[in-house]
């Protein structure tokens, strides 16, 4: 798999509002390669607020689940602390304005979308984020092609 270059992603999300979905996040935490770099320079940018971030609270949940299911409960605890706590990240709660956004946007395919994607991309709808970042094949295939950016190389 070939990644597009840090540069491509830097260009993409400097000083924009961006909603960062749970794959991404899981690069990081997980290290898994070819994304770990991607996924550290990007919460670099956040953290220096050179880019605001949206995550959703399912992201959160979904991102605990991975330790959760192997017994590490501190280890899934300390990562929600970390994610909640971290510099110029905001976490949306699930929320009726939410749930409005779903079927909203009529450039989105809601219909090639899991139920938990919909409530991510609402997330961002309702922050009113300028990008999103994934590399979940539905999420990007379901979003207008100027609104996701992947790690993936087309």
């Amino acid at each position: 798999m070939t990644t597009i270059p840090p540069s491509d992603l830097e260009k993409a999300v400097f000083g924009k509002k961006i909603l960062v979905d749970t794959n991404i996040i899981i690069y990081l935490t997980d290290r898994v390669q070819p994304y770990e770099p991607l996924s550290r320079i990007l919460f670099e940018m956040i953290e220096k607020g050179e880019v605001y971030c949206v995550v959703s609270i399912i992201s959160i949940a979904e991102i605990m689940q991975g330790p959760l299911k192997k017994g590490f409960n501190k280890r899934a605890l300390s990562v929600r602390d970390y994610l909640l706590n971290f510099p110029n990240i905001f976490c949306q709660d699930i929320t009726i304005d939410v749930l409005d956004q779903i079927g909203e946007e009529t450039r989105i395919k809601w219909s090639r979308l899991r139920t938990v994607d919909s409530l991510i991309i609402a997330s961002g709808l309702k922050n009113r984020v300028n990008q999103f970042i994934s590399n979940d094949r539905n999420f990007t295939d379901a979003l207008p092609q100027e609104f996701v950016t992947s790690f993936d190389k087309s």
